[in-house]
């Protein structure tokens, strides 16, 4: 029996991903007046979300790969995903430096668009389009997932500097929540009607790919 959702081990790290893309769209509306002047206003929440591709896999590889795909597009199914290509801060890619530190979230601005972190080793570095992940609320618990828009440097007492990001953070976070770095990771559906099974010979498959989309429930 399969627990939603699906940890790495279950899914992301077990899939011969070829190809992905992770993006944050827009959620807003445009329209013209006859001035000619252009007018957006919002039209939800942005979510992340995009599209993996797997690469060529013998028959058994694509046997196991196909059967957690469609484990994870049941009714109900979900699954935890992570850009593969910024797995981890790009000044510490294999996560020695982060070590056994355990950041956490030390402030958020009143506009909800810059954080600060603490409890990371002296001088730590988060550079541009890092990703920072974090847990809130209850019934259910939801998996708040940012990337950085600037770069910070912590102190020696293991604090950082005001770090913008993107998405906002939502309403409902708690100061102190354990962050996390390396596999930052959101919680995300399959698009019904995405999966493409991919091309079969009778040794390979290739083309498999599925589109996904972030939930926040």
């Amino acid at each position: 029996m399969y627990t939603f959702p699906l940890p790495h081990n279950h899914f992301m790290d077990a899939l011969p991903i070829e190809r992905m893309t992770f993006d944050l769209p827009e959620a807003v509306e445009m329209s013209e007046t006859g001035g000619g002047e252009l007018l957006t206003s919002a039209l939800g929440t942005r979510l992340w979300q995009g599209e993996v591709t797997l690469g060529k896999m013998t028959q058994d590889e694509a046997a196991w790969a196909l059967a957690q795909i469609d484990a994870a597009r049941q009714i109900g199914g979900s699954f935890m995903i992570y850009d593969v290509s910024r797995a981890a801060p790009r000044s510490d890619l294999t996560g020695a430096t982060l070590g056994s530190a355990s950041p956490t979230l030390s402030a958020v601005a009143s506009h909800r668009r810059e954080i600060r972190l603490t409890g990371l080793p002296a001088g730590y570095q988060l550079w541009r389009y890092d990703y920072i992940a974090f847990s809130y609320g209850t019934d259910p618990t939801r998996f708040a997932l940012h990337r950085s828009v600037d770069a910070t440097t912590a102190s020696a007492e293991g604090l950082t500097g005001w770090l913008e990001v993107v998405p906002p953070i939502r309403p409902g976070f708690t100061l102190g929540a354990p962050v996390i770095l390396k596999r930052a990771s959101c919680k995300a559906v399959i698009v019904p009607g995405s999966v493409q099974p991919g091309r079969r010979t009778h040794t390979m498959t290739e083309g498999a790919s599925f589109r996904w989309q972030q939930t926040l429930r």
